[in-house]
């Protein structure tokens, strides 16, 4: 009897001790557990989130903007403004205080088309709703480009107030280094905006002894003085800059060669040469060298591959070169400038001078 009362009493505790190594499966627990697993590894396309278009928005107007104001960013279809599929991506700041508004708008790249072109629009509501700025422009942007975009805001009157006189822009065409870009001065609110390859820069006009010369606190500087100048990036050295579309004076040669079809020109000195060349992809190629000693003729250039420029072989066996780089070039002989540098290649002789595109 004391025997089969022991074996019992080992029997329960074996139970006992397995029921507290399976204790009941709680659901919080297994929640948890979930939740603090690593993530696995996958081999999924990239999410949305990767794509993004960085910009800054701003106002001039020395405004302060009550609390609880709204600044949204848009990215449009430009070939379908104005319709209901035009909008691809949009980003709201709650609560802003004055600019800049520096954003980063996400965009789903399935929703590009090939060869489509797209633009940003913005604006700032207040805590009511009301529209206080906008961009009165579409502002071209290139998905995929890294760099930041520069949105300028517009005032918009409210209730009851007259609508402002539009702003008085001059537009101008600039080549400084290697690049020409256009340049629009406000005239009245004493800035200009420099539309660069990466990106606008906006600089406020400052004193200057001769000239128009625009600076900001970070360095960037750009100074004309009649159809010259030159232009500073902040850390950079400063590079020569010449008007691209400045008009040719009446009956000076570029004029009358622009009154022929010609659609750009060249010269240059020791010794004295000039090429010109028609419109079109083939155009016609004429050129003198050595003082007018040698003259040549192509009815059909070809377009240089790789290269700005054109070549082509005279009737007479003779091979023409002709190598333009959009930069500012000085003739070396007057105080003339221009916005292309021109290389002539005759049968390997090398001239050097300086040109322009007569359309520009």
């Amino acid at each position: 009897m004391q025997g089969l009362r022991t074996a019992f009493i080992v029997v329960s505790m074996v139970s006992g001790l397995g029921g507290c190594a399976r204790p009941p499966v709680d659901a919080s627990s297994t929640a948890a557990a979930t939740v603090a697993a690593p993530p696995q590894e996958t081999t999924a396309a990239a999410p949305v989130s990767e794509y993004f278009i960085r910009g800054s928005a701003y106002y001039r107007e020395r405004i302060k903007i009550a609390p609880g104001a709204d600044f949204a960013v848009q990215l449009i279809d430009d070939q379908l403004a104005d319709t209901p599929a035009a909008e691809i991506a949009r980003s709201t700041l709650e609560d802003v205080a004055g600019p800049p508004y520096n954003f980063t708008l996400a965009y789903d790249p399935a929703q590009l088309r090939p060869n489509g072109r797209y633009a940003l629009s913005a604006s700032l509501r207040d805590v009511d709703g009301h529209l206080l700025f906008t961009t009165d422009t579409r502002v071209p942007v290139t998905p995929g480009e890294d760099k930041t975009v520069e949105l300028l805001l517009v005032r918009v009157p409210g209730p009851g107030e007259p609508t402002p006189t539009p702003a008085r822009i001059e537009r101008s065409q600039w080549t400084c280094g290697g690049m020409t870009f256009t340049a629009a001065s406000d005239l009245d609110g004493e800035r200009v905006d420099l539309a660069l390859p990466d990106g606008t820069l906006s600089l406020p006009l400052a004193l200057s002894a001769s000239g128009a010369r625009y600076v900001d606190h970070r360095g960037n500087e750009f100074w004309t003085k009649g159809n010259t100048g030159t232009l500073t990036r902040a850390g950079g050295k400063q590079v020569d800059c010449v008007r691209a579309d400045a008009p040719v004076s009446a009956g000076s040669p570029w004029d009358k060669a622009k009154q022929r079809g010609v659609a750009f020109r060249a010269v240059g000195n020791e010794p004295g040469w000039f090429a010109e060349v028609g419109p079109g992809e083939t155009p016609k190629l004429h050129a003198e060298v050595d003082y007018g000693e040698r003259k040549f003729d192509i009815a059909k250039a070809q377009p240089l591959s790789g290269l700005l420029g054109y070549a082509g072989t005279t009737e007479e066996g003779t091979k023409l070169r002709l190598v333009l780089e959009r930069k500012a070039c000085s003739d070396g002989m007057s105080d003339a400038t221009y916005p292309v540098a021109a290389m002539l290649d005759v049968n390997g002789k090398s001239y050097k001078g300086c040109g322009r595109f007569l359309a520009e």
